[in-house]
């Protein structure tokens, strides 16, 4: 499938499973009753399809992504007992499946990876978003879905993430800790999260705010240093093309993008919005993506720092419909969303077109079924 045509293929993805989630709704019916029922059926009905058509696209990829081929050579190790610098969580995971399937079934793995990232995904918008179907939306276009394709353990770590801020939000420190623990024997960077989403729960004086400029600006300064001790801790960035860091403008302007919308939006519902129910996840989402612009910005020289950028701006994809419903002026809410919409997609097209990059490395898409796949001897 050559890269237009893949491109077709992928928004038409995107379009049909937007559509679909657009018939996901809250249940307002008493429990129990024929409506109550038929709607929680039709939920389940379009979630599973959503799921269905986003699992076969992710598990029957080949060759899509940009550490594809790598992460096949890591199993290969892993399996035959090889040096690798993969967690213990996957190591054990490649073995068990290999000796299950007699053979390096590394479909499987991909498989299994995407089966469970999307899972909780998918879970995560209907138990916590404000809205699913905005959820959803966003997660789409503004390519996390797609990106799932790549390094397959941090992105099965950033849906736990997500997954988990409800429970340092709801002060569930056990299920917390225990989640990130878990979701660390896959890729040890989400335990980044657990003091970063606990001080994040707190409210925030100006001063640390200020602060916060202050020490990113001094760490800039001191990046030499930092380098060497983020390379002890991954040592296999070393020489790699990962280390040529850099500011990436998009990534930035998509952090400011949403930060202005939430300044906004808290100038617009006024002082009285802080006895608001909701208000305390809205400024925990807030100051995580503060945290993200400052990593996006003064921590730009470490190695693949979007990775430490995407669990604070992950918040997105339930933040931004946590607003939207919160305006209650339909006129405002509409103009709102279509400014969102407007912005997301003109994302998604930029996104594709650069799909093809090194470092990407998601067109044009191929499946198994159809290519010849590696063997390892």
């Amino acid at each position: 499938m050559d890269r237009a045509l893949s491109i077709v293929f992928y928004s038409a993805i995107a379009l049909i499973t937007c559509v679909m989630s657009k018939n996901v709704g809250c249940i307002t019916a008493k429990s129990g009753t024929d409506a109550y029922l038929r709607k929680k059926a039709l939920n389940q009905l379009y979630i599973g399809g959503i799921f269905s058509i986003l699992f076969a696209v992710s598990a029957l990829r080949f060759g899509i992504g940009n550490d594809y081929e790598q992460y096949t050579r890591t199993a290969h190790e892993a399996y035959v007992g090889g040096y690798v610098v993969t967690e213990a969580g996957f190591n054990y995971l490649v073995r068990f499946i290999y000796t299950l399937f007699h053979g390096e079934c590394y479909e499987v793995i991909f498989a299994v990876f995407g089966f469970v990232t999307l899972l909780i995904f998918l879970y995560v918008f209907y138990r916590d978003s404000a809205d699913f179907s905005q959820s959803f939306f966003l997660f789409m276009t503004l390519g996390f879905y797609f990106q799932t394709f790549n390094t397959v353990r941090y992105y099965f770590a950033l849906s736990v993430a997500l997954c988990a801020m409800k429970y340092v939000l709801e002060k569930d420190y056990i299920r917390f800790v225990f989640f990130i623990i878990l979701a660390s024997f896959f890729h040890k960077s989400v335990l980044l999260v657990l003091p970063v989403y606990f001080v994040a729960t707190f409210m925030w004086k100006r001063w640390v705010f200020v602060l916060g400029v202050i020490i990113g600006a001094v760490c800039f300064a001191g990046k030499g240093l930092l380098l060497k001790i983020a390379l002890l801790l991954y040592p296999s960035y070393k020489n790699t093309i990962y280390l040529d860091g850099g500011l990436r403008i998009t990534s930035v302007l998509r952090i400011v993008a949403v930060l202005l919308l939430y300044l906004w939006f808290l100038h617009y519902m006024g002082d009285d919005f802080c006895q608001d129910a909701d208000y305390k996840k809205l400024r925990f989402y807030g100051q995580l993506n503060f945290l993200a612009l400052l990593a996006a910005t003064f921590f730009s020289f470490l190695p693949v720092v979007t990775r430490i950028v995407y669990y604070f701006s992950v918040s997105w994809l339930l933040m931004i419909p946590l607003m939207l419903k919160k305006i209650e002026d339909n006129t405002v809410k509409i103009r709102v969303r279509i400014l969102i919409t407007i912005a997301c997609l003109l994302y998604f097209v930029l996104f594709l077109r650069g799909a093809h990059q090194a470092g990407v490395g998601l067109l044009p898409y191929q499946s198994w079924l159809f290519e010849e796949r590696y063997i390892y001897k």
